[in-house]
């Protein structure tokens, strides 16, 4: 990974105000629409969490979703542009161009974390300084496979596809992930849905500290799985010569 490149690459997304109103000020304000939609003060759901955390927990993970989502998924303007042509000129190679990517990816889920959580704890959220770091932690590194889908989405789209496939992609893994419709009162049906994809259970992972009995072992093989499968897709799309 070249420090240099990734460097340029964090500057380009701090100065893109489309990013700083959707990956980061967005999130936060959901929050604070639901919360005042759906009170929940006192509130909990069947599982003990109260309603306030969990919808803090779906918005940070709307962040990070969105944000890696899009970061990935620039790959394909990039390409068409001829910006990739450009890199090929310069010591960078291939591998490190898409590890960049990823590396910004995780970048640009953090501040949506940490300002929804800000928010979070100015509406009641309370958990010990353990709880907060543990569910942080959760939620981080649960980015990985949303940077990987807007890769994948950035390696097999055209430019003027790619926004399509995104927002695409954010809707069914927002919808039926979890993130709008919490899993504690979707129907059967819909449940089943949510428990294929990564968006349900990076948020049971994030729950884990604040649950009792939360299937940690299940979440991360299930998200094993999806930065598996979608980091072997990658790695033939890159090997086929798209990038």
């Amino acid at each position: 990974m070249n420090l240099r490149f990734l460097g340029l690459e964090v500057r380009r997304a701090v100065r893109n105000g489309r990013y700083l109103i959707l990956a980061v000020a967005l999130p936060a304000v959901m929050f604070l629409l639901f919360v005042n939609l759906c009170g929940g003060a006192g509130q909990t759901f069947p599982n003990g969490l109260p309603v306030v955390t969990s919808l803090m927990m779906n918005m940070a993970l709307f962040g990070v979703m969105s944000g890696p989502l899009s970061t990935g998924a620039r790959i394909a303007v990039e390409r068409g542009s001829g910006w990739q042509r450009q890199l090929r000129l310069t010591p960078l190679t291939g591998a490190g161009y898409v590890v960049t990517k990823g590396v910004l990816g995780m970048l640009v889920a953090l501040p949506a974390i940490v300002l929804v959580s800000a928010v979070g704890v100015g509406e009641g959220v309370r958990l010990g300084v353990g709880q907060w770091a543990a569910v942080l932690l959760a939620l981080w590194p649960a980015a990985v496979p949303f940077v990987l889908v807007g890769v994948v989405i950035g390696l097999v789209a055209t430019p003027d596809g790619m926004q399509a496939l995104t927002a695409g992609a954010s809707m069914l893994l927002g919808l039926l992930g979890g993130i709008w419709i919490p899993s504690d009162v979707a129907p059967d049906w819909l449940r089943s849905v949510m428990e294929v994809l990564p968006t349900y259970w990076a948020k049971q992972l994030a729950q884990a500290p604040l649950v009792p009995d939360a299937p940690v072992a299940h979440a991360l093989l299930v998200l094993g799985a999806w930065v598996l499968v979608l980091g072997l897709v990658a790695a033939r799309r890159f090997r086929a010569g798209r990038v």
